[in-house]
């Protein structure tokens, strides 16, 4: 939402911090949808890491790369040709063994150097579902050694003569060995995509972070609290149920503060500022049950105004002789670092 005014820069920016709260507040948050075409700007390295090693099995299975070359051994039976004058040597030093000389095909090239380099550094750094088809791959490449420095193999890489699978995985392997990731936005980097719930992953992020302020103020968050309602019915028995997204409360039990994040684009021209008039009365029910007069709504910024430093815009509402102050705090999405959006929403919350 308003991704699409956005310069190169500003959408690299959203990206990395989307992928950045996506990590921060859980990858379950997430569902797997295979294969598809993502940003490469943000931090996601795992899902690259998935998908060099599902393309490099298929590359394999079509075609394994290999290259003749010369070798010269000393073995107890002739093979290829015998070579003169080292065989006189070697007759002297250690008979009956011959000196000899032929061509083969090794798989100890630089392409696959390559690839074993990326499985080696990244498997430390995967989970244990795709650390095994990391292990997986590199018992294919069993008799390719691992190269004591990566950059001298590139220069011997033709890819002239690759098929194109193997020249998208040489890419791939360059993001990677330069610690790139992949980012939730559609681009031309090929990866594993998810589906984010992305109002369920805000939620999340705000969740924490609302959660390590109070702690910092000394006071209580809690999330979801459940086992207040609107209404009873005849029997007393208690119906539409209030489910606050985050409650502060002290060590007395009195809430301090009530707020609900909302994955919704607000508009700065309007005098309402677009926030929905259902999301204020949903609000003001909340301070009214919980007799708190301290109530926010979150949203997330990616305006060209203050979608990089954050706004916070101050309402108030006389409800019953009482009077509710209503923070709308946009959070930024669009800095250079998901920390700008932290410390802004710490810095409303502690004030």
């Amino acid at each position: 939402m308003g991704s699409d005014l956005l310069g190169v820069k500003q959408r690299a920016n959203l990206d990395a911090n989307l992928t950045a709260m996506l990590a921060y507040a859980t990858s379950s948050q997430s569902v797997s949808s295979g294969l598809s075409h993502v940003s490469e700007h943000g931090n996601r390295y795992e899902a690259l890491v998935s998908v060099f090693c599902h393309e490099l099995q298929l590359a394999r299975r079509r075609l394994i790369l290999r290259r003749y070359v010369t070798k010269r051994e000393s073995i107890n039976a002739p093979k290829g040709r015998i070579v003169f004058p080292a065989q006189c040597y070697e007759s002297i030093r250690r008979p009956g063994m011959v000196a000899s000389e032929w061509v083969s095909l090794t798989e100890d090239i630089a392409e696959n150097r390559i690839f074993k380099a990326v499985l080696t550094l990244y498997r430390p750094r995967c989970a244990s579902g795709l650390r095994a088809k990391i292990d997986e791959c590199a018992a294919e490449l069993d008799g390719v050694q691992i190269p004591s420095d990566v950059t001298v193999e590139w220069p011997r890489v033709r890819t002239d003569r690759l098929p194109n699978d193997y020249v998208e995985l040489l890419r791939l392997s360059q993001m990677l060995l330069n610690d790139e990731g992949v980012g939730v936005f559609a681009g031309d980097t090929l990866a594993v995509g998810e589906i984010i719930f992305t109002s369920r992953l805000f939620e999340s992020y705000v969740t924490k972070e609302v959660k390590h302020a109070a702690s910092v103020a000394g006071l209580i968050a809690s999330s979801q609290s459940r086992g207040m309602f609107l209404c009873s019915n005849e029997n007393d028995a208690g119906i539409f149920e209030l489910i606050p997204d985050m409650r502060i409360v002290n060590s007395a039990g009195k809430t301090r503060a009530v707020l609900d994040a909302k994955w919704k684009e607000l508009d700065q021209g309007n005098r309402s500022r677009g926030v929905k008039r259902e999301d204020i009365y949903q609000l003001l029910v909340y301070g009214a049950k919980y007799k708190c007069e301290e109530l926010f709504l979150v949203y997330p910024d990616v305006s060209l105004e203050t979608g990089a430093a954050g706004h916070l815009e101050n309402f108030s509402a006389d409800l019953g002789g009482t009077l509710y102050k209503i923070g709308i705090v946009s959070i930024p999405m669009l800095g250079s670092r998901l920390e700008t959006a932290s410390s802004f929403l710490r810095q409303v919350l502690l004030s």
